[in-house]
């Protein structure tokens, strides 16, 4: 991944984020987004739910790093957060659609944009290990990219 140190490059990376979102959603039929995924327990419509909702998941980690802060909550709490967060993404996406993922996740991703317009120039480059990954401010919005390339790949198609 590229080092990202400013505004440009973070919405650059925003927009290539949403592409590979769109093409990933839009490439699956009808009966591949209710089919079972390679991720233990979600579907390819609950990948897809999870991956829109967490659009916005830069603006947590950017208030910390932003601070030069880490963010490295013990094992037995990540486990808790991550099954609260599965259980969450199986009751809030019933019901979804290709239309309302891409929709909530252009909704979200509005968000992690809004956040670009705050960051002072010698903020770019704080940063502090975020769940285990070191990253700096600017870095944190390659993250959604990465997440969108990591969950396609467990999508179970024809």
């Amino acid at each position: 991944m590229a080092k990202i140190t400013d505004a440009e490059a973070a919405h650059a990376e925003l927009d290539q984020a949403r592409e590979a979102y769109r093409e990933l959603v839009l490439d699956l039929s009808s009966e591949e987004w209710d089919r079972k995924s390679d991720n233990a327990g979600w579907t390819n419509a609950q990948l897809c739910w999870h991956l829109a909702f967490t659009a916005s998941g830069g603006t947590l980690r950017v208030s910390r790093l932003r601070q030069n802060k880490d963010m490295k909550p013990p094992a037995p709490l990540m486990a808790v957060l991550n099954a609260l967060s599965m259980w969450m993404v199986r009751i809030r996406s019933r019901g979804a659609t290709p239309d309302s993922a891409l929709a909530l996740f252009d909704e979200r991703l509005a968000m992690t944009r809004a956040l670009i317009d705050t960051i002072a120039d010698d903020e770019w480059g704080n940063g502090g290990v975020f769940l285990g990954e070191p990253t700096t401010v600017g870095n944190s919005f390659g993250f959604l990219r990465q997440h969108v390339s990591d969950h396609a790949a467990e999508m179970r198609r024809d």
